[in-house]
Formats: structure tokens, C-alpha cells, sequence
């Protein structure tokens, strides 16, 4: 009888710390846990990221405006916990939530997302010419070394790259 006890103890922890979150928290960042940072253009593609990486339970996202060190925009920052959980401090711009890993039903890796006049950081390493936004985007979906892709136009900043 006991060991059913703890069975059943077990059975709704389990079922109780992995319920499916999907809610965002608005200028909120998690405090403590990072275990990464890396770019994304979006909130959705941090918590993509965070669902794909091993160990990240929680993420904060800082928007372009979300620190006057422009160095931090875009950045996603990937968080862990042994507790599985972290405290919230209000943070402006910044949008903080949690992994997908517990949500099936909401993941999905294709990203159809075009952001318009965003120019991701990183190495260009493949540069051609392309006639349109979406060629480019194929051209991207299609190589599996590209992450993101810019579709520079006459506008582009760089003359080299328009």
C-alpha cells in the first residue's frame, strides 16, 4: 500500500510541475538560471529555441528597445533550474515564459516569419542574389547551415550587400 501511495504522489507531481504554460510575462525577466544566449528576431523563435535546447526550461527575450546597450537586442537568453522555478523582476521591453517541452500540441519548428527591416546578427557566409524575398527565404530553407536569411534591397544600408 505504500509504495502505491508514493506512486500516486509521484504520478500527480509529475503531472502537476509538467503542465503545459503558455503564457508570456510582459517586461518580466527571469532572475538567475542562464545557461545561453543566443539571437532571435522574435519571442516566438526564443521560445522555439528554448523548446529545442536540452536543458531550457524558461527564456527571456529582449526587444530592440529593451536596454539602451544594443549589444542585448534580439538576445534570448536560455534559462535552467534544478527547482524548476526562478524568480520574476520587472524588466521594460524584455518578455519572459517557458519552454514548450511539456506542450506538444504547440510545437512546431517551421518558421514562416518575415521580419521586416531586421538584419539578424551573425556571418554572412553565403551571399548571391536573389529576386525576391521569397526565393531568398527557400534559398535559406533549403541549406542546412542557414538560421536566417536578409533580403537586402536598394534601402539596405550596406552598398556591398544591396
Amino acid at each position: 500500500m505504500s509504495l502505491l501511495c508514493q506512486l500516486m504522489h509521484f504520478l500527480l507531481f509529475a503531472s502537476v510541475s509538467g503542465e503545459c504554460v503558455t503564457e508570456l510575462f510582459k517586461d518580466t525577466q527571469f532572475q538567475g538560471g542562464d545557461i545561453a544566449t543566443v539571437f532571435a528576431p522574435s519571442t516566438k523563435h526564443c521560445q522555439l529555441l528554448c523548446t529545442q535546447h536540452p536543458r531550457c526550461l524558461f527564456f527571456t527575450f529582449l526587444a530592440e528597445s529593451s536596454s539602451a546597450d544594443s549589444s542585448k537586442w534580439f538576445s534570448c537568453i536560455l534559462k535552467d533550474s534544478v527547482t524548476e522555478t526562478l524568480p520574476k523582476v520587472n524588466m521594460s521591453g524584455a518578455t519572459s515564459g517557458y519552454s514548450f517541452k511539456q506542450c506538444s500540441h504547440q510545437i512546431s519548428v517551421c518558421n514562416k516569419d518575415v521580419y521586416v527591416d531586421l538584419d539578424m546578427k551573425g556571418v554572412n557566409y553565403n551571399v548571391s542574389i536573389s529576386q525576391s524575398v521569397h526565393e531568398c527565404q527557400e534559398r535559406c530553407t533549403n541549406d542546412i547551415h542557414c538560421h536566417f536569411f536578409t533580403y537586402a534591397t536598394r534601402s539596405f544600408p550596406s552598398v556591398q550587400h544591396r
